[in-house]
């Protein structure tokens, strides 16, 4: 055999020793390997190692007291769900293991040999939120996979690692001033190119402020929509409310009575009492000999006909509007909200008709009004993606507010631009965002006047750091299985070494 330290060929033995391994399991039970290994001498007399044991390959390791496939399956657990749940989870394989020795398997691991990266890939991710950050870089071309894990975010550590691998040509990142600087200054050849999601995030941010700024100009144009009188069929047909959750479609009701009737016979015939079928059924006892005693079909029929008395709530903004036109009569109301899809009872409309001339009848509650979050989105979607009703609101919003009218426009020319990726037309963009946009949008703009190439670069190339993303993702799920005990060291291994 080779001398590990000076690689001369030595033969002469010094001695023999057994030595025990532990293999793999085999049929459900450990299997334990005894080998008489030799101790030979190095003859080289400039070599400062003496002795050295032979080694078997693929079998034997330096210092290890199992074989080198139970090392792999050990490394393989603790890269598949940790130490503590490897530990566990080893009893079961049965492998002999502990939550000390999973991770020592895991430090043997090599660093992943990585080709040369063109496309990196950089973005931050949270040790502690808010308090301590590490970088992720990772081959976007390519793999798609984490090449390195860095200790901190800071300008100077990220600048180091650009240097020693100057074959980098395309950098994702976002909006992140550290990185920038870090590129500009240890790779300056490079194209730097921003995430458009981020840039597609801080746009719908500074629409939202804008519906922020001008929340009293909606509240009083919803007040001003309060006040007046539909007229149009389809403006009477919107102030029905949606189905509540309570009130089920009619096959499910059905469904469910058709239920309750079968279980309610099965147990009769099993000998229960009336008393005892109420208890299991959390039904009254009159129900209960209801079903016992009533046809299966007239009780389908009067279930259909019978609706819970709140399923008119929905209906009595429509009855108030109607009453205060001068539709008083009770049947006639009735017979327009059937066509409507109203399934209660005649009486339950009556008597609600009756607390109208009466003048008792609770006020109709006022509409609410959108939160600029909602408008937000409403704003930043594709507006064939909006139902008709959302649509319309959102156009009241807009017809009352030129501001948010405005901010949508660019919003959506800017999405157009991302989408389509033609980065040549955002200059024109910017102009007219810093003359006609509102205040929040043309901080937004200028935002981006401070980063123009890697945004154009962005709204142009193909290339994004949605892969970048997903690894972060990744990574806070390897964080948090370790309960916030893992080292710097460990998680490195477990983020680089684990396969996808």
């Amino acid at each position: 055999m080779a001398c590990p330290s000076c690689g001369v060929i030595a033969s002469r033995v010094h001695s023999r020793y057994m030595r025990r391994l532990a293999d793999r399991p085999l049929g459900g039970r450990r299997v334990l390997l005894r080998l008489r290994v030799r101790r030979v001498f190095c003859d080289n007399g400039l070599c400062t190692r003496r002795t050295m044991a032979e080694q078997v390959p693929s079998l034997t390791a330096w210092y290890r007291r199992r074989t080198t496939a139970l090392a792999r399956m050990v490394q393989a657990i603790g890269l598949a769900v940790g130490g503590r749940a490897g530990a566990r989870l080893a009893d079961y394989l049965p492998v002999r293991t502990s939550r000390d020795v999973i991770p020592g398997e895991l430090r043997r691991l090599p660093d992943p040999t990585s080709a040369q990266v063109r496309v990196l890939g950089i973005d931050e991710f949270a040790f502690r939120k808010g308090a301590t950050y590490g970088t992720v870089l990772i081959d976007v071309e390519r793999t798609r996979r984490p090449i390195d894990l860095l200790p901190d975010r800071t300008a100077d550590t990220v600048a180091s690692w650009l240097a020693d691998h100057p074959e980098i040509e395309v950098i994702c990142r976002d909006r992140s001033s550290t990185f920038r600087q870090a590129a500009a200054r240890a790779a300056p050849d490079a194209i730097q190119v921003a995430d458009r999601w981020h840039l597609l995030h801080s746009l719908a941010r500074a629409v939202e402020r804008t519906a922020h700024q001008h929340r009293v100009c909606l509240c009083n144009d919803a007040e001003t929509d309060q006040t007046q009188e539909p007229s149009d069929p389809a403006s009477l047909a919107a102030l029905i409310g949606p189905l509540e959750p309570s009130d089920p479609p009619d096959g499910q009701l059905l469904a469910r009575v058709r239920q309750w009737h079968s279980d309610i016979h099965q147990l009769r015939e099993r000998g229960w009492t009336i008393s005892r079928i109420a208890d299991r059924t959390r039904r009254d006892r009159k129900t209960v000999r209801h079903y016992l005693t009533t046809d299966l079909d007239q009780i389908l029929a009067s279930a259909r006909e019978r609706r819970p008395n709140g399923h008119i709530n929905r209906f009595k903004p429509y009855l108030q509007h109607r009453f205060r036109g001068g539709a008083t009569n009770a049947a006639a109301l009735c017979r327009e909200i059937r066509e409507r899809g109203y399934r209660g009872s005649r009486v339950v409309v009556t008597k609600y008709i009756a607390t109208l001339h009466a003048g008792t009848a609770a006020p109709e509650p006022a509409r609410p009004i959108p939160g600029p979050r909602r408008i937000t989105t409403w704003i930043m979607r594709h507006p064939d993606t909006l139902t008709n009703r959302q649509r319309e609101q959102l156009d009241s919003i807009l017809d009352g507010c030129p501001d948010l009218a405005t901010a949508r426009d660019l919003a959506h020319e800017f999405s157009a631009i991302a989408r389509e990726r033609r980065g040549q037309d955002l200059t024109n963009w910017m102009t007219r965002a810093l003359d006609q946009g509102p205040q929040p949008v043309q901080g937004f703009a200028a935002f981006l006047q401070n980063d123009w190439d890697a945004v154009v670069n962005g709204l142009t190339r193909p290339w994004s750091s949605g892969a970048v993303e997903g690894q972060v993702t990744r990574i806070k799920l390897l964080k948090r299985r370790s309960y916030g005990g893992a080292s710097f060291a460990h998680l490195r291994t477990l983020v680089l070494a684990q396969p996808p």
